[in-house]
């Protein structure tokens, strides 16, 4: 359903998924906007604090233990995060490459100090840099959680 209209989603249309931060609370929670909505600026407003967003489309009968985000959507969502500059928005994108890597649609080509290297599946001679978040236990727990939730992906709390 559009967060900016209400109005629900036809199958297979396409809409922008949100995830965003609440003002005083932890933890990311997704608002949807249909492309109409979005290209005409609404966007998620007080209390919210856009967090990362992606491309995707509306399927009315999601598969029994299908993830909230598909390969497609977690691919888009890294690449949305590449401009990311706010530390939580980093480690995201650095756990995200990491479960993308894990599903094989990133290979890992490599480290240098403070970065992973990755490239595309099928596409080895395009090699993406990765920073390394460089955060503590605490903060990686908090991240693998939220993945976790926003990926619904059993197991992905575990360290």
């Amino acid at each position: 359903m559009c967060a900016a209209s209400g109005r629900a989603f036809a199958e297979a249309e396409q809409y922008v998924a949100t995830l965003v931060e609440r003002a005083g609370q932890s933890g990311l929670e997704r608002l949807d906007f249909s492309i109409e909505a979005w290209e005409g600026g609404a966007r998620p407003a007080a209390p919210f604090a856009m967090f990362a967003f992606w491309r995707a489309s509306f399927s009315p009968h999601p598969e029994k233990a299908k993830p909230l985000l598909g390969d497609a959507e977690l691919v888009d969502l890294f690449e949305e995060l590449a401009v990311a500059e706010q530390p939580k928005q980093v480690a995201f994108r650095y756990f995200v490459a990491l479960l993308l890597v894990r599903r094989r649609l990133l290979r890992q080509v490599g480290v240098k100090p403070g970065v992973l290297l990755v490239s595309p599946k099928g596409s080895p001679e395009t090699m993406l840099e990765v920073k390394d978040p460089g955060v503590d236990e605490g903060v990686i727990a908090e991240a693998l959680e939220q993945l976790g939730r926003v990926v619904n992906v059993e197991g992905a709390g575990a360290a």
